[in-house]
């Protein structure tokens, strides 16, 4: 029983991994370059390698801006970013950042 449970657990972190890289290609790449080593604006910096959990928390936020108000106050808001994150489950916004801090 321990061996099937530690084998579906390792699949699902695979495949986790894998829908963060499918993820970042079809919903980031383009701004912040295929490895998130290019800074989509003046003053941005690159992803790659950050901290996961500051990762995620930066994408959420985005997902989460309130157009009356702006987003969290420790970000600018960003329509482009929004429009990215729009329809990201709590998932798949850590895998997005899992996979980005493992970048170098």
């Amino acid at each position: 029983m321990k061996k099937i449970l530690l084998i579906v657990v390792l699949a699902s972190i695979s495949l986790m991994a894998a829908d963060g890289a499918k993820l970042y290609k079809q919903r980031c790449a383009l701004c912040h370059g295929d490895k998130a080593l290019k800074s989509p604006l003046k003053g941005v910096p690159i992803l790659a390698g950050r901290d996961v959990t500051e990762l995620a928390l930066t994408i959420r936020a985005y997902r989460d801006q309130d157009e009356r108000i702006g987003t969290y106050t420790m970000h600018k808001s960003s329509q482009v970013m929004k429009d990215s994150t729009s329809s990201l489950s709590r998932d798949k916004i850590v895998a997005i950042a899992k996979y980005i801090s493992e970048l170098k």
